[in-house]
């Protein structure tokens, strides 16, 4: 129950503010639990962090995979996608690694291989789909990686209180720039019913 407590006030506070290097006292204070009932779930602050980020990451993946894997149209599995990515963005975005970089480059790596070995190849996976039935322009599937990562960096690294807003408006530029007639006129017909 106090591990729960826990691991839901530090992913919200990570999906809301990045990776942030907590102090016990700070988190004992705001969840009303003492540092010594902290240290009967968790052995160390390194321990702790470790926990919550690879189970934001697995949940983050599995999420992603599931939709990967369902028989949906490609434009909804983009959103679908879109969406996860908008809420784990603060905590997996470049400022937030190199700070856990600096703090615990153990758990930075882990992460990074994490995000190179299994998030990417899914995102590749998915753009490699869109392109053979027909949605996506036929461009390198790098150069769609490095569009998409790229312009998710600029958007984070400015001090931006509309990241969401943002990220809303970089996905309709991905989809109408990538997009083939075909893709266009899905996506037309969704918008047209989801309105």
């Amino acid at each position: 129950m106090i591990e729960n407590k826990i691991e839901i006030y530090l992913q919200e506070k990570f999906q809301k503010e990045g990776f942030i290097s907590i102090s016990l006292d700070k988190l004992s204070r705001e969840l009303k639990i003492s540092k010594k009932t902290v240290y009967k779930e968790y052995k160390s602050k390194k321990e702790i962090i470790d926990t919550i980020l690879t189970k934001m990451l697995s949940e983050a993946y599995y999420k992603v995979i599931k939709i990967v894997s369902e028989e949906s149209p490609f434009i909804v599995k983009f959103h679908s996608i879109f969406e996860i990515i908008k809420v784990n963005l603060r905590a997996f975005d470049d400022e937030s690694l190199l700070r856990l970089k600096e703090v615990y480059p153990y758990i930075w790596i882990k992460i990074a291989r994490f995000r190179k070995y299994h998030i990417i190849p899914l995102i590749r996976l998915l753009i490699k789909s869109g392109i053979k039935k027909g949605v996506l322009n036929e461009y390198p599937i790098e150069l769609y990686l490095k569009f998409l990562f790229g312009t998710l960096k600029g958007i984070t690294s400015r001090d931006n209180k509309l990241i969401e807003k943002d990220l809303d408006i970089l996905l309709n530029m991905v989809l109408e720039g990538a997009l083939t007639k075909k893709g266009r006129k899905f996506l037309n017909h969704k918008l047209v019913n989801v309105n």
